[in-house]
């Protein structure tokens, strides 16, 4: 099986290599929104041409030719930046994101060299095409084969990100236990055996710093070096919070995917789930301000990275990562099956109303999804889990019924 695993490193560029990578982000962004609007103006036309990313990629010679400072950033990035739109569009049409929107100048500031050959590694410093040899901190190994480098800027520091690939021989070595995971907004993460992760999260006194900040931005004039000041205040303030957000979620994942043979967890519609309550002028909204505390309380535990922390790491630890459906999982009795809301009457507390049993409502729900995934790979033959230890979801369906029975844990 082949995986592919990222390593981000801290880079110290030179002001003239910042300079470059700056004109090199701004650059992809400009080509990237030229064939987006290219893109567009197709679709009005009577017989649109079939635009692709090769053909679109061909013409950046003549672009050149015609915006000389095109010339001064290297090549492959205005390619993959072309590709990368492309991609977009495929997740479009597959129904799976929005439709590519333009870039603004503060957005997405990154830029990837996908070929391998353009670029170099050593202890002290990585090189790059025509920036040279660029200094970073290379705290640990890099394994696996080289693919591509993404450099990219948060707050004011920037990072090179290499990918490489390599062969994960056996993902079937991780016989540890069977786990399903809960996520919430006060508890972040919940084990169904009972461990939570409580992952940082921003305070009220930090929020206040952050809109005096962004007051201070929408006061200064649009254009001046002032508010160039006071916008790259309120990007570290935001970069601090995005680093120890992902520093927390790494730690958290790798735990949970190197001591977890299989995890189950529920499919959920993040999207759906922040969506704003606001409505429209005929109809109006309830509770706003109440779900948009909500919306920003799920945006800051990040739901969807766990997910793919978790999807990225589990192979790589030799363990399997199955999603279920999420419906009544938090509302289900795991002892007498019974589904009714009223069991849960309180954010903390499940108590069946049909039977009586009492348990912390977001351990009662991750065993629940661990019941529905445990199903799910009873229902599947071994063969047919690329992956997975073959009788792994049996014996551990075992193991609990005899617990069951001698009143260790709920009937699953």
């Amino acid at each position: 099986m082949i995986v592919r695993k990222g390593y981000r490193f801290r880079i110290y560029p030179t002001p003239e290599q910042e300079v470059l990578f700056r004109r090199t982000i701004g650059a992809c962004r400009f080509v990237r929104n030229l064939c987006l609007e290219q893109k567009v103006l197709e679709r009005h036309r009577s017989q649109p041409r079939s635009l692709s990313a090769w053909s679109q990629g061909a013409e950046l010679g003549a672009l050149k030719a015609e915006l000389p400072w095109l010339r001064e950033v290297p090549h492959h990035a205005l390619v993959q930046a072309i590709a990368d739109l492309h991609k977009g569009f495929k997740a479009f049409f597959e129904g799976r994101t929005r439709f590519p929107q333009y870039l603004r100048k503060g957005e997405k500031e990154s830029f990837r060299l996908p070929d391998p050959k353009q670029f170099r590694v050593k202890d002290d410093a990585i090189f790059l095409p025509k920036a040279g040899w660029v200094a970073w901190v290379r705290h640990r190994e890099i394994a696996g084969v080289l693919k591509n480098v993404t450099i990219s800027r948060s707050g004011d520091h920037w990072y090179a990100s290499v990918q490489t690939e390599a062969e994960v021989v056996d993902t079937t070595t991780n016989q540890g236990a069977t786990i399903g995971i809960d996520l919430g907004v006060a508890k972040p993460i919940t084990l169904s055996d009972g461990t939570v992760f409580a992952l940082p999260r921003v305070s009220t006194a930090e929020r206040r710093h952050l809109a005096a900040a962004q007051k201070r931005m929408a006061r200064r004039k649009k254009g001046s070096k002032n508010r160039e000041k006071a916008r790259r205040q309120v990007a570290r303030i935001q970069a601090k919070w995005a680093r120890r957000r992902n520093d927390a979620a790494h730690k958290a994942t790798t735990m949970i995917a190197k001591n977890h043979g299989v995890i189950v967890m529920e499919d959920l519609k993040v999207a759906n789930m922040a969506r704003s309550a606001r409505g429209t002028v005929e109809a109006p909204g309830r509770n706003v301000r109440q779900k948009a505390g909500l919306n920003r309380a799920l945006l800051d535990i990040s739901f969807g990275q766990i997910r793919s922390l978790l999807a990225y790491k589990a192979p790589l630890f030799g363990s399997r990562l199955i999603v279920v459906d999420p419906r009544n999982t938090s509302r289900t009795c795991p002892a007498c099956g019974a589904v009714d809301a009223m069991s849960r009457k309180t954010q903390g507390v499940f108590s069946c109303v049909a039977c009586g049993h009492a348990d912390d409502a977001d351990v009662n729900a991750a065993i629940n999804i661990l019941a529905k995934g445990q199903a799910m790979l009873n229902q599947i033959q071994p063969e047919d889990l690329p992956g997975m230890a073959c009788g792994s979801s049996r014996t551990s369906g075992r193991k609990q019924e005899e617990d069951s029975r001698e009143g260790r844990s709920p009937v699953l």
